[in-house]
């Protein structure tokens, strides 16, 4: 990890990610925070410090069961800041957020900011968002007693901004399934008139599906 110092791309992503309207509050310490590919930024043991919005990259969230194998839980995390939880509640985190590639985001330090957060309505409501998404993600995803075609349709519905699949790699670990069943959910639901490709391997919502 490493802090990028330069304010004037700092200010430009501000703005063009829309980071700067979840917040009402001026003079706030952000900042700019480079991690390389497959850096872990949070593990047991390794709670976040930050909240983190990520303008450039993926991550991807797992677990270590007793016997040590890997467990994924999701692969990017879309609009939704990491750091959340740890806002909210302290404490040490369940699993661990690796970097799927070189990573760039906007950090904001909690306890430096914590005061002027807990008076902020706009950050508070946003804050509300990103914890409703993560729990539509682990309860409605991540269960595999629902179908994939029920996970994609929820993801696409109800927890991506933009209702778009951006690629299958992203859907592998996010639907927990196999490349083979989550390019023939694909298909049957291109052919259903439910998604429609805008290009290979990006698929979005049709209208009237939500």
């Amino acid at each position: 990890m490493k802090y990028i110092h330069d304010e004037k791309l700092l200010e430009r992503l501000l703005i063009q990610e829309g980071i700067i309207e979840h917040f009402e509050t001026s003079g706030l310490d952000f900042r700019l925070v480079e991690y390389e590919k497959g850096e872990l930024i949070c593990a047991p043991g390794r709670p976040l410090e930050d909240i983190l919005f990520t303008v450039r990259g993926t991550v991807q969230v797992y677990g270590l069961r007793e016997d040590g194998k890997w467990l994924p839980v999701s692969q990017g995390m879309g609009r939704t800041a990491m750091g959340a939880i740890e806002f909210v509640q302290p404490g040490l985190p369940v699993f661990y957020t690796e970097a799927v590639e070189d990573l760039l985001c906007v950090s904001l330090p909690i306890e430096r900011n914590r005061e002027a957060l807990e008076r902020d309505c706009v950050f508070l409501m946003y804050l509300l968002k990103c914890i409703n998404s993560m729990v539509v993600t682990y309860t409605l995803i991540g269960h595999r007693e629902h179908s994939v075609e029920e996970r994609v349709l929820t993801f696409l519905r109800d927890v991506q901004p933009d209702h778009t699949l951006h690629s299958i790699n992203q859907g592998l670990l996010q639907f927990h399934c196999s490349r083979r069943q989550l390019q023939r959910v694909v298909k049957r639901l291109r052919d259903e008139g439910k998604l429609k490709k805008l290009k290979k391997g990006v698929y979005v919502l049709e209208e009237g599906q939500g």
